[in-house]
């Protein structure tokens, strides 16, 4: 008797995990995550020849300088988000982070774009994709960076790079 209970049991638990979640229930990273803005770092004497970039933090160009990504590790590309609630996202790019005051060297990129919101489904809620994307680089008196190349203006996925730093 216990045994067809258990039976009995392992049956329903089985119809509910079954029947318990639509397809709108899970959300696929995959194509439901608003896009990050891939970034590779490129040798400014060849632009084809990947260029590793080391000790390089990212921050937000606001009051707080909140830290958007950091890497100590050499690295010849990043991935960084844009800002999903204005069409325009201040960075400062600074290298040699965990150095010495002298050493450390921050540039300041202005990224502008278009977003369009769209509904994925009830368990991913919304991805926002941009389009018009643009770049900006400050000039001082000491800039790391040299130049840049957008790769892509609009921006649906992490597959390939869509901006290429020359430094």
């Amino acid at each position: 008797m216990k045994q067809v209970k258990l039976v009995c049991i392992l049956i329903l638990v089985a119809v509910l995990l079954t029947t318990g979640c639509t397809r709108d229930d899970i959300c696929d990273p995959a194509i439901a995550v608003t896009p990050l803005l891939i970034i590779t770092f490129k040798d400014n004497a060849n632009i084809t020849q990947a260029k590793n970039v080391t000790g390089l933090s990212v921050r937000k160009n606001d009051v707080d300088s909140t830290l958007v990504f950091s890497i100590t590790e050499p690295t010849d590309s990043i991935a960084i988000p844009l800002d999903t609630e204005t069409d325009l996202t201040e960075l400062l790019f600074i290298l040699n982070d965990d150095a010495t005051e002298e050493t450390t060297n921050g540039d300041r990129l202005n990224f502008t774009y278009q977003r369009e919101e769209t509904y994925v489904n009830r368990a991913c809620g919304f991805k926002t994709t941009y389009s018009e994307f643009d770049t900006e680089l400050e000039e001082d008196t000491n800039n790391w960076i040299t130049s840049f190349q957008i790769l892509q203006t609009t921006i649906t996925d992490e597959i390939e790079a869509h901006l290429s730093i020359r430094f």
